[in-house]
Parts: structure tokens; C-alpha cells; sequence
């Protein structure tokens, strides 16, 4: 049986376009702060090259600490990770709550 989107229902992360800047950075941070290979990381990691390709197409999802080792192995903190995806993703809209008055 099919399920149906609620009206109003904000679609799954993987399928948001954000989800493609988290993913390209991933990327990125590999290739350029340590300029290795899929296969050369994942010795650095201490996982398979197939766990590495598959974090960086979005096929696995990396959990906080998952995110954290591979931030570390780039030489990056979490807090520069999260400045970066932020800074692609643009200025943060505050939501409004129900029966507020914008200003």
C-alpha cells in the first residue's frame, strides 16, 4: 500500500535539495583538505572504500559521531563542518509561531 504526503508535510532529508550540499561537502572536504582517494580514506577511517562511497552518494547516513570521525580525519572540527554547510546554504528564516505577530 502506497503512503500519501500529508499537505503541509515537510518531505524526508534525502530527499531535500540541502541534502546535496551536506553530501558534495562531504566530498569536498575529503578531496581537499587531505587530498586522498576513497580507497586511501577509508584506511584513515577504518572503514571500507564501499562505506566511504556510500556516505558520500547518501547511501548510508552518517550519525553524529560518524560525522565527527570524518571531520577529524580532514582535519576539520564539526563547528567548521557546520560553519561551511551553513555558509552554501544561505541566511536562516525564523519561523513564526502560530498567533504571532511578524515584525
Amino acid at each position: 500500500m502506497a503512503t500519501t504526503k500529508k499537505a503541509g508535510q515537510a518531505p524526508k532529508s534525502l530527499y531535500r535539495p540541502e541534502n546535496q550540499v551536506f553530501l558534495s561537502t562531504l566530498r569536498s572536504l575529503r578531496e581537499q583538505r587531505t587530498g586522498l582517494n576513497q580507497t586511501d580514506f577509508a584506511v584513515v577511517l577504518g572503514r571500507s572504500q564501499t562505506y566511504v562511497s556510500s556516505a558520500e552518494r547518501g547511501a548510508v547516513r552518517l550519525d553524529g559521531l560518524q560525522l565527527r570521525d570524518w571531520c577529524r580525519a580532514c582535519g576539520v572540527t564539526l563547528v567548521e563542518w557546520a560553519t561551511e554547510i551553513e555558509r552554501q546554504l544561505g541566511p536562516v528564516k525564523r519561523a513564526v509561531k502560530k498567533g504571532a505577530t511578524p515584525k
